[in-house]
């Protein structure tokens, strides 16, 4: 079910994942010198594997409006995956915890949420190891299904809010549940990916990292000529 609340090779994608462009206006400010606005994501997946997972559940939110869809995957859900997010699935359907979830096709989850990001200025995608994990997953289907260049027309760049963690703080661990409860003094349901993106958002709101951090961590992913 898509929830919108208004309140091919691995080798070259990482090699293209990882290259940095030189841009006319800083980082984290449009061509018009308007601030981007930070939508933060995260994907639920079959498992661990970058180069070969499928997208399970795609969530993201900026302010209360709130994106979630739920995918019907290509590939076995991972013994481990479905024990961590509670995901399985059985023939044509998908279950949350035992319970049925509505789904709709990848194609179309990846189509809307492109048109989710239409709804905001040019917005820097923020996720917790996004640069290792959900860029690449997430990159590498949007080019299997030929939406890559429309989706790189709506968004600014990434950042990756583990790396950023890292140099801003000293702590033993920096794991996003591990954050959370250190920061916000709170528990969360991790691996649900609605609840991830609602625990980063207050995260990076605590944290109010300062514009030089954001430049220094944001990526950008560039398509080959």
């Amino acid at each position: 079910m898509c929830f919108l609340q208004w309140m091919w090779s691995p080798l070259a994608l990482i090699q293209r994942l990882f290259t940095s462009q030189h841009h006319h206006h800083p980082r984290g400010v449009t061509q018009h010198g308007e601030v981007e606005p930070p939508v933060f994501f995260d994907l639920e997946t079959t498992g661990l594997d970058t180069s070969g997972c499928d997208i399970v559940q795609l969530s993201a939110i900026s302010g209360d409006r709130l994106f979630n869809v739920y995918m019907l995957p290509r590939c076995r859900i991972a013994e481990g995956a479905s024990r961590v997010t509670g995901l399985t699935s059985k023939g044509q359907k998908l279950f949350l915890h035992e319970q049925p979830v509505d789904t709709v096709p990848i194609k179309e989850a990846l189509q809307l949420f492109i048109s989710y990001l239409r709804t905001f200025n040019k917005p820097l995608l923020v996720g917790h190891n996004s640069k290792r994990f959900d860029c690449r997953i997430l990159l590498r289907i949007l080019e299997e299904f030929y939406l890559i260049d429309e989706f790189l027309e709506v968004v600014s760049g990434f950042l990756d809010t583990l790396l950023l963690s890292r140099e801003m703080f000293t702590l033993p661990k920096y794991s996003q549940p591990f954050l959370v409860e250190h920061f916000l003094h709170r528990g969360y349901g991790a691996h649900n990916a609605t609840e991830d993106v609602r625990a980063l958002q207050d995260l990076y709101r605590v944290w109010n990292p300062n514009r030089q951090l954001v430049n220094k961590h944001t990526f950008i992913y560039q398509t080959q000529e």
